[in-house]
């Protein structure tokens, strides 16, 4: 049956009934597509939440055996490691740490859509075996920094892990060229500034708990579920072995730990402002450049400070002294655990700041000249109470 109007076939009863059916036929398999995308993006998040919680039960499993087999074998570190420490404490700390949050990772990452697993995971390792020998038998500075650049190299060069800076300003091979040697040297100094917080007990375990828990959430949110299930597997260790870093802390991460999860904070803080470009999201940032400095603002600014003090006395930039921030904070009469928790919520505060900035579209300079300024405040006030006791 048709329904004419004025002459013309309008629609025929047959085709609607067979639109109809059609309609019927979809509206399920729509809700079913529906479905299944949220499972598996369900799953994807509960894979992440899965490698926190096996993270922190591994390490929490792991350290106890570690520390007494430390003690069995006397495996502590020299009396010159700590020089704010009395007791014989083992540096092992590092192999439960990377060892869980590795083998978590490995569990429940999708190694299919995450092409760079393979050059994190052996830079990672790269870092791990050359700092573990360290602990074992001192290493010297330039072997370090010649095993640091070899991961870096690496990860600039076959998985493209780089900075996008100053190709916008210069043309060609050349402004290619100084975006890969400053993420060189970025990179680098991340991990030696991670390596150098790590003076005091409880101050590089709460720091990296609260970097790598906020980053895991933002690679979260905007769908990145391979790096949030890295770092959020690396917050989960990091919560666990807090329980034992706490000070008189019964074990040190080592250079084990920090030469490897230094790498690993270099990694996520370049890949943030990479991954930042190329999505779609409500949680995109507007200056992830400046929000990126925020994580890293402290160590990086205190390492620098440092170096400006060594060199102006003729010393290496890599020899050891007390003048890190923390030892600061110690010269004024305050504990481990007190200055710890203080500088790690300092570092919570400047990220905080910096999110507020940048949903105010402040440009990434303006954040990381806030930062600064933060940073700044914070120094005088701790050299004028230092001099004000006589201690400066």
């Amino acid at each position: 049956m048709n329904f004419t109007l004025e002459g013309k076939i309008i629609y025929n009863h047959k085709q609607v009934l067979r639109r109809t059916q059609l309609c019927f036929c979809l509206v399920p398999i729509f809700f079913l597509l529906r479905y299944f995308i949220l499972f598996f993006y369900l799953r994807s998040m509960g894979n992440v939440f899965l490698g926190f919680g096996f993270s922190f039960v591994i390490t929490l499993l792991l350290l106890p055996p570690i520390i007494r087999l430390a003690k069995a074998q006397k495996l502590f570190v020299p009396r010159h490691y700590r020089k704010v420490h009395t007791t014989e404490v083992s540096a092992l700390g590092g192999l439960a740490i990377f060892s869980s949050a590795l083998i978590s990772f490995l569990l429940f990452v999708d190694a299919v859509n995450f092409p760079d697993i393979r050059y994190v995971v052996a830079t990672g390792l790269l870092m791990f075996f050359v700092g573990l020998r360290d602990d074992f038998h001192p290493v010297s500075p330039k072997t370090k920094m010649l095993s640091q650049l070899l991961a870096v190299v690496v990860l600039v060069f076959f998985a493209q892990i780089e900075i996008d800076f100053f190709r916008h300003w210069v043309d060609g091979s050349l402004g290619h060229g100084l975006d890969v040697f400053a993420t060189i040297f970025l990179m680098m100094w991340i991990i030696n500034a991670f390596n150098f917080i790590d003076g005091i007990d409880l101050l590089a375990s709460f720091y990296a708990f609260i970097v790598f828990s906020i980053m895991g959430v933002w690679f979260l949110l905007v769908g990145q579920m391979d790096y949030s299930l890295l770092l959020l597997s690396l917050s989960g260790a990091f919560l666990a072995f807090m329980i034992f870093n706490y000070s008189p802390s019964k074990i040190f991460m080592g250079d084990t730990g920090t030469l490897s999860v230094g790498l690993l904070l270099a990694i996520s803080v370049i890949k943030l402002d990479d991954i930042n470009s190329i999505i779609n999201s409500p949680w995109q940032l507007y200056s992830a450049p400046g929000i990126a400095f925020g994580f890293v603002a402290i160590p990086l600014t205190d390492s620098a400070r440092v170096a400006v003090l060594r060199l102006a006395k003729g010393v290496s930039p890599l020899k050891g002294d007390k003048n890190h921030i923390h030892h600061l904070f110690l010269r004024l009469g305050w504990k481990q655990n007190k200055t710890a928790f203080f500088i790690g919520f300092m570092t919570a505060l400047i990220i905080a700041i910096n999110f507020m900035l940048d949903y105010f579209r402040f440009s990434s300079w303006g954040i990381i000249t806030v930062d600064l300024l933060i940073i700044l405040l914070l120094y005088l006030l701790l050299l004028f109470s230092l001099r004000k006791r006589g201690v400066a």
